[in-house]
């Protein structure tokens, strides 16, 4: 009897300490949610105080300094072990405004956010659709119908409740440009693909001095390794550039300066046909809310969209950071370009050696490859090989003969000194210039 009174008095005891140790299991993460979100509130206050005391929209190094919360520090971690802390506060001191925030707008902000930017200013008139679900960083399907920028603005408390966030419900226009763009930001990312509205941007950032970062298009590709960060003079292959650099140009005497996130990739796809009501081709024109702006649907691979809002992001929030980042330089050559060099080089050794019949061009695993079956390889011939962007290609010179098979670097110096020093130097200025 005894025994079954102690065994009766264990178990109500490790029934009564389980239910308790429960109880206490679900109540601290309340705990830890409440005291974040106190802490959030009592940040978001602060931080709004000193950018309405700042009267420019960024506190700068001399303002509240989020990081020296245990939570956003702890949250920023990673970022703060690869740029370092003071670095990291110039990201979460600067002020950000995005326009246009499809795809490639809503992958870059909400980076930016990760990424612990202070304050942002989203801006885009339109809402959420269905068909734009495959390719936004955060809408889901009951977000539908609502606009985009308030759309992220309720995502993005979640994540990131310390930053200061405005969404603007608006189209950017002449009217709208000092609402949107005053306040000193240190960047502007310009995500529109409505071209009037692009070069308008673009040309008012110009003349208020402002950094701007655009993207061209990013609708019809499927290949991320051609996506490439230059200024709007380099991008190639993009209808959308072309016209932007175009209008720029004619209607604002602008000819570059301006960095663009672009595709090197050939469009794999066409606006699609409009149709009306009826099922029938119609004219597109006679639909639009919103004039200027464009109707026809352009297919779109989600992805690609979201790579370069992700590479916007990147490329920003390492400028505020202050680490130079070495880009990609932008090669292009198609085939023609490579037969037109071929044509050189052989019109170079006919004149010299009165034959062309030792070089030829051959390709393997997407390098081009230019041989010379003879020894004799005029300092001419490099000239016209390394002075050119086929350095970057990867040109291989074969030198089948066996004299030349024979001999080391240090022969070449000794006995054909003016080409060994040409080819260094052209080597040299390679590197300095690509980063090789």
């Amino acid at each position: 009897m005894e025994k079954l009174k102690c065994l009766a008095l264990v178990g109500g005891g490790a029934l009564v300490g389980a239910v308790s140790t429960l109880f206490l299991l679900k109540l601290r993460p309340r705990k830890i949610e409440s005291q974040c979100g106190k802490k959030a509130t009592k940040l978001n206050e602060a931080t709004a105080k000193c950018w309405i005391d700042s009267g420019n929209g960024n506190c700068g190094t001399g303002g509240l300094n989020l990081l020296s919360d245990e939570i956003v520090s702890e949250q920023l971690t990673r970022n703060i072990q690869f740029f370092g802390l003071d670095s990291q506060q110039k990201v979460t001191a600067s002020y950000i405004v995005i326009i246009g925030l499809g795809g490639v707008g809503s992958h870059a902000a909400s980076m930016l956010l990760r990424s612990g930017v202070g304050k942002l200013l989203l801006v885009d008139f339109d809402q959420v659709s269905l068909s734009s679900l495959n390719r936004h960083a955060v809408a889901t399907r009951a977000d539908v119908g609502i606009p985009k920028a308030e759309c992220l603005k309720k995502h993005f408390s979640s994540i990131f409740p310390e930053c200061q966030i405005d969404a603007k419900v608006l189209l950017y226009d002449v009217s709208s440009e000092e609402e949107i763009l005053s306040g000193n930001p240190d960047f502007v990312l310009d995500c529109i693909d409505n071209i009037d509205t692009k070069v308008a941007l673009l040309a008012a950032c110009v003349r208020r001095g402002l950094k701007v970062l655009s993207a061209t298009g990013a609708g019809a590709r499927a290949d991320p390794t051609r996506i490439r960060v230059a200024d709007l003079r380099e991008s190639t292959n993009d209808p959308l550039s072309r016209a932007v650099r175009h209008r720029l140009r004619k209607d604002y005497g602008i000819e570059g300066g301006i960095p663009v996130v672009f595709s090197l990739e050939k469009p794999k796809a066409k606006l699609l046909p409009f149709r009306g009501p009826s099922g029938e081709e119609d004219n597109p024109s006679d639909y639009q809310i919103v004039p200027g702006f464009r109707v026809r649907i352009i297919p779109v691979l989600g992805t690609i969209p979201a790579i370069f809002g992700q590479v916007m992001a990147s490329y920003v929030v390492t400028q505020l950071a202050g680490l130079h980042v070495q880009t990609e330089p932008v090669v292009n050559l198609d085939v023609d370009h490579y037969q037109m060099l071929l044509q050189r080089l052989m019109e170079h050794e006919e004149s010299l050696y009165g034959t062309a019949m030792e070089v030829e061009m051959g390709s393997g695993e997407g390098s081009i490859h230019f041989k010379f079956n003879s020894s004799k390889i005029s300092r001419v011939t490099v000239d016209v090989i390394l002075g050119l962007p086929l350095l970057l290609c990867d040109v291989i010179f074969s030198l089948k003969a066996d004299e030349h098979e024979r001999r080391t670097l240090d022969d070449i110096k000794e006995k054909e000194p003016e080409i060994f020093s040409h080819v260094t130097s052209v080597l040299k200025r390679a590197e300095q210039d690509f980063g090789l």
